[in-house]
């Protein structure tokens, strides 16, 4: 067990850090918990956009190789907003 200069447990660091490991240890937690957000930021932008940008590029395939008409092609260019 490790006791602090102050008598008491003083957790996962060194005797007599005191103020220092906890410091230490908040601003560990504070940049874990900036990191999770971020993370979460991007899953959250990129998922919707990518969705009509890949319909779009299948459509132009399936008219690049001529399944649907051109007639077809701009109806659907249109509704994904292309």
């Amino acid at each position: 067990m490790l006791v602090g200069h102050r008598g008491h447990w003083d957790g996962f660091g060194y005797p007599g850090l005191g103020w220092a490991d906890d410091l230490l240890w908040l601003l560990l937690l504070l940049a874990l918990l900036v990191l999770v957000g971020v993370l979460i930021l991007r899953l959250l932008r990129s998922s919707p956009s990518k969705a009509p940008d890949r319909a779009l590029e299948i459509v132009r395939e399936r008219y690049a190789r001529g399944e649907i008409s051109q007639a077809e092609y701009e109806t659907l260019k249109k509704n994904l907003g292309g």
